[in-house]
């Protein structure tokens, strides 16, 4: 989703009127957040370090994130895992639905059994011995963004909008100041500082 994504950094909520706020707005443009926040965390983190900061797309999965949209494009939804699941997880979500109509207990055991697939890219990126070697691959060449593996478990290519090295900063300076964490959180945090947060304090 973050492909459609756009962020303007002075208007992160989407609140001053330029931008019409839609569900689709807001879910894009957040995901495009974390890619471009996860960028500038890996960039802020010493090699030394052995921390890596990893984006994951676990595809398309059954979940309610379609709650606040229209009821048609909520149909369309939950027919979308049948056009891009593979042939074996696609008649998962056949027999799901055909156990839904009959028993929905049945169906809610199947439906865990069908998000579980949205992990497997996370437990991919989690366990597998390469990631660590392609993070490190990506930081010695400067590349604009973070590790991003993709639904397939391969790794991929951000979004266009996602190299934007200006915008990433931005967003993540603007994170750590509505958060209310110091622009140098990251460093003093791996020289063994203690960081406060103060979110949510009124300003003098």
């Amino acid at each position: 989703m973050h492909y459609i994504g756009f962020i303007d950094p002075e208007d992160m909520n989407v609140v001053n009127g330029k931008r019409k706020f839609t569900s689709l707005v807001g879910y894009s443009s957040s995901k495009l957040a974390q890619v471009m926040f996860s960028s500038v965390f890996q960039k802020r983190l010493p090699a030394e370090s052995g921390i890596n900061v990893v984006c994951v797309s676990p595809g398309i999965v059954h979940t309610n994130v379609a709650r606040d949209l229209s009821k048609i494009v909520q149909a369309a939804y939950r027919l979308v895992p049948y056009f891009i699941f593979s042939p074996q997880e696609g008649m998962l979500f056949i027999l799901l639905l055909h156990i839904k109509i009959e028993n929905d207990a049945g169906y809610l055991k199947l439906m865990s059994t069908l998000t579980i697939t949205g992990s497997r890219s996370t437990l991919f990126a989690a366990t597998d011995p390469q990631i660590l070697e392609y993070c490190e691959l990506l930081k010695a060449d400067d590349w604009p963004t973070c590790a991003f593996i993709s639904q397939d478990c391969r790794p991929s290519n951000p979004s266009e909008e996602a190299h934007n090295i200006g915008t990433s900063v931005k967003v993540w300076e603007k994170t750590l100041e509505m958060t209310g964490l110091p622009l140098d959180a990251v460093e003093r945090l791996i020289e063994g500082e203690e960081v406060i947060c103060h979110y949510g304090s009124k300003k003098d």
